[in-house]
């Protein structure tokens, strides 16, 4: 029985001793868990960035830079370059006001003339249309323009042979050309510009072009300018009073107003005519400097110049009361361009432009507006001057007349 019981006991012994392993291995640090793998970030696609809408095009007019509506037809239409006078017999000029662009060349004896080209707005009829010069020849293909004209001497004739320049004078423009009543000859004749066009399809020209010759236009940088740019009045000396001319700066309409001497030069305007008695007014006014080179002698004519527009030379650019020196190139296929010293090109403001060719652009005179910038100015005239102005005029227009 002892045997027995003490088995019974090794066994419950046993069976304690394997509970308590049990026990122990239940309170054991369980194996840790794998982290889980972080899950992938989103990838976000940026939308597309909208195209930027294309801008809406611009249609200016090749010579006043004014902008017009799309297929309008003075876009391509040649302008109409139209000689004309500018002596006291034939003045007021009749159209001058509306031309775009205007240039201002001294013939002969001091008489200044005009070469006024029209394209933004063709007035029906301009006068008094005169003769021809050299200047002319180099002046019309910038624009690709239809010259008008009453005649010109032998020399100009021979020049103008030489080109391909598309014009009419009094003895091929038909009735487009035309006498009035309320002047008297040579300062008496005028263009129809409707018969203008007419007859210049009759003889075969052209009225449109595909690639319109104009002007540069736009805003200039003028962060660095002072008092001393400014410029509220220029007068130039062309042959005292009779041709002398100022422009004053008119803040309120940013133009500059023509005078001679102290007498606002006005257009002759019609009745109907919202221009009558207008004063001539300028947006640009631009001085070019050009050597005048005497011509040779015509017989029974005034001395006469040769003037090459075409090259490089210096220039002055009036525009919103400001003045910009610079330099003006062309090779005689477009206007003229207009550079700085730094060769930033110099815009001109949209409107209608007025190039001043005096014998010699530092002989100008500028006034600033600031009494402590301007030099006093000598109203006073020169008597001598002025009879030897008047003398030269005359002999020149009688000379003239004989064309």
């Amino acid at each position: 029985m002892t045997k027995k019981r003490t088995l019974r006991v090794l066994f419950a012994l046993f069976v304690s001793i394997a509970l308590g392993a049990m026990l122990l291995g239940g309170c054991a640090e369980p194996e840790p868990e794998p982290e889980p793998e972080p899950e992938p970030e989103p990838v976000v696609v940026a939308p597309e960035p909208e195209p930027e809408p294309e801008p809406e095009p611009v249609f200016t007019l090749s010579l006043s830079g004014l902008e017009v509506e799309e297929g309008d037809d003075r876009l391509n239409l040649r302008p109409l370059s139209v000689k004309i006078e500018n002596t006291p017999e034939s003045r007021p000029a009749l159209g001058i006001t509306r031309a775009d662009v205007v240039y201002e060349t001294i013939t002969e004896g001091g008489i200044t003339r005009f070469n006024a080209l029209f394209q933004s707005d063709v007035p029906e009829s301009i006068g008094s249309v005169r003769s021809a010069r050299n200047s002319d020849i180099s002046i019309v293909p910038e624009y690709d323009a239809i010259f008008v004209f009453s005649g010109t001497n032998s020399l100009v004739w021979a020049d103008l042979g030489n080109t391909w320049i598309n014009y009419m004078e009094e003895g091929t423009a038909g009735k487009a050309l035309y006498r009035v009543n309320h002047k008297y000859g040579p300062h008496n004749l005028y263009l129809n510009t409707e018969l203008a066009y007419e007859r210049a399809m009759e003889r075969g020209y052209s009225l449109g072009t595909q690639w319109p010759k104009g002007l540069e236009f736009g805003e200039n940088d003028t962060s660095g300018f002072g008092d001393e740019d400014d410029a509220v009045s220029i007068f130039v000396p062309y042959s005292a009073s009779i041709f002398d001319v100022t422009w004053e700066y008119d803040k309120a309409s940013g133009t500059y107003l023509r005078f001679i001497r102290d007498e606002a030069q006005c257009d002759e305007g019609r009745e109907e005519d919202e221009e009558q008695g207008a004063q001539i007014a300028a947006d640009n006014v631009v001085f070019l400097s050009v050597p005048y080179v005497p011509a040779p002698m015509v017989p029974e004519k005034g001395q006469t110049y040769n003037l090459d527009m075409t090259g490089s030379g210096d220039a002055i650019v009036f525009r919103d009361g400001l003045r910009f020196d610079c330099k003006w190139r062309t090779d005689g296929t477009h206007p003229p361009i207009f550079e700085d010293s730094s060769r930033n090109q110099i815009l001109l403001k949209p409107g209608k432009t007025w190039f001043q060719v005096p014998r010699d652009i530092t002989e100008i005179v500028v006034l600033t507006g600031h009494p402590d910038l301007d030099e006093p100015v000598d109203d006073e005239l020169d008597e001598e001057a002025e009879a030897a102005a008047e003398q030269a005029y005359q002999e020149a227009s009688e000379a003239d007349v004989n064309e």
